[in-house]
This record gives C-alpha cells, structure tokens and sequence, in this order.
C-alpha cells in the first residue's frame, strides 16, 4: 500500500475520535474492533480495513472506524470507496468537515452529485430530531383531545379544537410516512454505462467513471433509475452502493 499523505483525513480522524465508543446496535466495544484500531496504528491498513468492514457488515460501527475506512481507501487510490465511507462517517456523526472533504475530493476528480452540501445538512438535521418532532406532534395531539374531552364534560363546545386536532394528526402522519431525502449510491465501477432504459438494449446516455453520487428513484429488476444532469437515467445495481447505515 503506498504511503497515505492525507492531512485533511487525519484532523478528521482526531477530531472524530471522540466517537470511537458510540457505537451502533452494541453495548460494548468488540476485541475485533481494538484488534482493527491496534492495526490501523501500526499503519497495516489493508489488515484492519478487513476487520472493519467485517464489522461493518454484521451492523456495528463507530464513526471513527468508518472514517478510519474512508482514510485506508484513499490511500490505496480508491476514490469511489473513500467517498462511500465518508458518507457513512457524515450519516452517523454529522461532522460537517466530512462535507468539505467530499467537495474537495468531488471538485478534485470532476465528481457530480457532492454540490448541495446545504440540503445534506437540512435533511441530516430533519432526520437526526424526526424522532422528537414525531413526539412533539403527537403530544399534541394527546393535548387537543383531552381539552376537547375537557369541554366536552363541562358541557362546552367541542368544535374549537376538532380543525387543530385534525391538523395536528394529519402532520403526525405526514411526517412519518413521507421520505424527506431520497436514497442515493455511489457509483464504484470506471466505465459505467447510464442507460435510456432498464435494459442491456436501451440505448447508451453516458459512460461514466467510479465515485459520482447518484440520487435513486426507482428500482426495476437489477437495474436502477438514477438522476443524472437533468434527466432520468438506468444504471446496474451490481455498479454502485447505496449510501445507508
């Protein structure tokens, strides 16, 4: 592996260390985990890179070890991966410097898809309290029918609160079913086709290379509709990974 001249990367590695024992879906630090950050000091990257995605695939994860992930991919020259792990560091923690890096590394390497760094920081902000706005709505909820309830045995009217109580329980619903961002990938394959349709036969949009980060649309069989410039375009599934937690 060559050596890895990052600086960016490494003042994001300390300043993310703070987040090396929030970890997701655990209570406890795993020994495979200490083995991968032990490595990773000793500089034997490719070695704790294994461990961690090994982690990362049974659904535990710390935000320094995906930031650790995106750090090793850079130095081994993968662009695409590195920018899929630093999406993944900016889900779990919201570390605005994770945004600056991908704008650096997108502006670098003609990369489309990092430009509205704003929305990401709305939607990452709507999504961070959804629960506690979904709390708020529906205890408010609880209020306007126990204040209706209230009028109602002191025999006062009623219809003051049945607008607010329809509202409130209409945002309620709004709020949890409606999909504030939509799903996007990154594309981890060079010469990729971007197809008029979802077939093999369609005719050919663009030929692309790794690290663009599409918005998804819809899915049909293996192939993906993704936004591209401004049109609507196809893309195999097998060429990109869906930037989730």
């Amino acid at each position: 592996m060559k050596n890895i001249q990052t600086p960016f990367l490494k003042i994001l590695i300390l300043s993310g260390a703070i987040f090396s024992y929030q970890f997701a879906h655990a209570d406890y630090v795993p020994a495979q985990l200490s083995r991968g950050d032990s490595l990773f000091a000793k500089k034997q990257y490719t070695q704790s890179f294994e461990l961690y995605q090994s982690l990362l695939q049974s659904g535990r994860y710390s935000p320094a070890m995906l930031l650790k992930m995106a750090y090793i991919q850079e130095g081994l020259g993968s662009i695409s991966l590195s920018l899929y792990y630093l999406n993944l560091y900016y889900l779990a923690s919201g570390d605005e410097q994770a945004l600056s890096k991908m704008e650096e590394l997108a502006e670098k390497n003609r990369l489309q898809g990092y430009e509205n760094t704003e929305t990401a920081r709305i939607f990452f902000l709507i999504k961070k309290y959804s629960y506690y706005f979904s709390a708020a709505l529906a205890a408010l909820v609880v209020l306007l029918v126990t204040l209706q309830y209230k009028r109602k045995r002191n025999e006062l009217s009623a219809k003051p609160f049945i607008i607010p109580i329809a509202l409130a329980i209409m945002l309620l619903a709004l709020h949890v079913n409606i999909s504030y961002e939509s799903p996007m990938a990154i594309v981890t394959n060079s010469n990729t086709y971007l197809m008029s349709g979802p077939s093999a036969g369609a005719n050919v949009v663009s030929l692309i290379n790794e690290g663009h980060k599409l918005k998804i649309k819809d899915k049909k069989d293996v192939w993906l509709k993704v936004e591209w410039g401004d049109k609507d375009v196809f893309i195999k599934e097998q060429n990109v990974l869906p930037v989730m937690l």
